[in-house]
């Protein structure tokens, strides 16, 4: 919500690190960058954004700066009421900006608790970055330009980077940057692949080297392990390590795509949609589910989610291009050779274009139309993007029949470990070769023998407390809400309690929840609800108004106060001001 559009980068910054710190507490979902940032400048209604991104609670806030100092105001929406249950300002120099961003994390991730439920929070959630704040700062600006993903904002933010590299070469953040500056120049088109994932690979090396215990890093180990050394064991191996230093949505959009390879098309799914749901607003989820529904012939599934991508995304041309052999898959062979036709007059699109034109005519048996396409293809063999040169000659001389001539390019590709033949034994587009013996060999070369990873199953952590602990702790905590009264402070916080009962707040919070079926909040207000059914029918008080009653009995805010008491009492607090004062008067 920041309206300082140059200091724009470090909100941004500032609102990443948060995500990635909360996304780190299991049990915890937490919308990712994208579909966050979505919304940002956005003046929509909170239930809208809330229903868009299926969240219960919303984080909204704003950081101003004043020379060195930063003014940060934060708050938490409950979607479903629609009211804010906690905010707060906090000023504070930027000196301090990773122990501020640790501070605001663990403070957020106390009232979600507080409001939602038990989960266990560590003593520290934000990363520290062993770095000059400037130097940090210069990093956030970097990244800021990087992910707008355009040519003119990448070559800015590598330029930065490149500058604190001469500086701080090992700071692996920085490296890790610009590798991917360099991979999406390549993505783009903006610079050729090849030359692309040779200037960003010496950087990506020595981010692994100064730190493989960051979850991008270990991400692009498994990459390496899948899609380069066709090592599926090691890639789940560097996957899972990720989740455990934090889970992110690359995670689950690399677990979908190596489950794919397999042919484990049901577990796949199952880690696609969870990367739908906390990434709605990106295109490559939505792909990937298509992809899924690709490879399994569910053709009209398949093209739905593809128009979903390039809804998200007009430019994506994975999609297209994937779009575009669904429809002729499915049959619809003039909307499949229209969707290549029709591609925009771009150098990056004219591979795919011929390559797209040249397989609709090979699927639709038009030999006379599919030779010449095929001859420019082969001309086109020793370019930067031989990658796709080669999967359009497959898919079209296997479509024409032609096997003999399919097997060598097969042999080529692998003699060049392209990244993209993990896939080929699930491609349908080669499904007439999958009963030949030549073909089972090749394949067995790729990915070798099935491993045992599937889709895992949540496991949820055994009670820290047995039934006899249980009933002692209640009756310690009833005893202290009745006689100390800490409800009645406003202020009052799970880990306030739980000092006064001289336990952890992971410890009282699960309490809480396996022992009384409550949170934090529904505990407190419980009290402070009976105080103030007491308060209002105390003749000698009737001089305070409701609010003032409740303010007495402890609620923080009359938002609160009136949400809470509608939803246990089934009316309105002045209505049953009303019934107290007709009983009293015997009417």
């Amino acid at each position: 919500m920041s309206a300082d559009t140059d200091n724009e980068y470090l909100c941004d910054g500032m609102t990443e690190e948060i995500i990635n710190a909360l996304a780190k507490i299991k049990g915890l979902k937490v919308t990712s960058r994208t579909s966050s940032f979505f919304f940002k400048n956005k003046n929509l209604p909170i239930q809208q954004i809330g229903g868009e991104l299926n969240v219960a609670i919303i984080l909204e806030g704003s950081i101003r700066l004043a020379g060195n100092k930063m003014r940060i105001t934060a708050q938490l929406i409950d979607v479903a009421e629609d009211f804010h249950f906690w905010s707060e300002t906090f000023n504070r120099s930027l000196d301090d900006i990773f122990a501020v961003q640790d501070e605001i994390s663990l403070l957020i991730a106390d009232k979600l608790r507080e409001h939602i439920g038990h989960f266990d929070i560590d003593d520290h959630l934000a990363d520290v970055h062993e770095v000059p704040v400037q130097v940090y700062k210069r990093y956030l600006k970097s990244r800021f330009h990087v992910l707008k993903m355009n040519k003119l904002d990448l070559d800015k933010g590598i330029s930065i980077l490149e500058g604190i590299i001469q500086e701080q070469p090992n700071f692996a953040l920085a490296n890790l940057g610009l590798h991917l500056g360099y991979a999406l120049l390549g993505s783009i088109g903006a610079m050729p692949a090849f030359e692309a994932f040779s200037k960003g690979k010496p950087y990506l090396d020595k981010a692994i080297a100064l730190n493989d215990n960051l979850p991008e890093c270990q991400l692009q180990l498994s990459h390496m392990a899948i899609y380069q050394q066709w090592d599926l064991q090691s890639g789940y191996k560097h996957l899972n390590k990720s989740f455990e230093i934090r889970p992110t949505v690359e995670f689950y959009q690399s677990m979908a795509s190596a489950l794919t390879a397999e042919q484990k098309f049901e577990a796949a799914l199952e880690y696609v949609e969870v990367a739908i749901q906390l990434d709605p607003f990106t295109a490559i989820n939505h792909h990937m589910k298509g992809f899924i529904f690709y490879v399994q012939e569910k053709y009209a599934q398949a093209i739905e989610q593809f128009s979903r991508a390039l809804k998200l995304n007009p430019d994506f041309i994975t999609s297209t291009l994937s779009k575009g052999q669904a429809l002729l898959l499915a049959g619809r062979m003039k909307e499949g050779l229209r969707c290549f036709e029709e591609l925009p007059p771009k150098q990056e699109n004219e591979v795919i274009r011929l390559g797209g034109k040249t397989l609709a005519h090979a699927l639709m048996g038009n030999v006379d139309q599919a030779a010449p396409g095929i001859l420019q293809l082969e001309g086109m063999m020793q370019t930067d993007s031989m990658g796709q040169v080669l999967n359009f000659l497959l898919y079209s001389k296997s479509a024409l029949g032609n096997d003999d001539e399919v097997f060598p390019l097969i042999e080529q590709a692998i003699r060049l470990r392209l990244p993209m033949l993990v896939f080929l034994p699930a491609e349908p587009l080669l499904k007439p070769l999958r009963t030949k013996p030549r073909f089972q060999e090749l394949m067995e070369q790729i990915l070798g023998k099935p491993t045992s990873h599937t889709a895992s199953k949540k496991q949820y952590k055994q009670s820290l407390l047995d039934r006899k602990l249980i009933e002692q702790y209640k009756e310690q905590l009833e005893s202290l809400m009745s006689e100390k009264d800490p409800y009645l402070d406003p202020n009052l916080t799970l880990r306030a309690l739980a000092e006064m009962m001289e336990i952890s707040p992971n410890h009282l919070s699960r309490l809480l929840n396996e022992g009384l079926d409550k949170n934090f909040s529904e505990y407190v207000n419980s009290y402070r609800l009976e105080a103030f059914k007491v308060k209002i029918a105390d003749p000698s008080l009737k001089h305070l108004t409701i609010l003032g009653l409740a303010y007495e009995s402890g609620f923080s805010s009359k938002t609160v106060f009136n949400s809470y008491f509608k939803k246990m009492m089934g009316l309105t607090p002045k209505t049953y001001q009303k019934e107290i004062k007709a009983k009293r008067f015997g009417l």
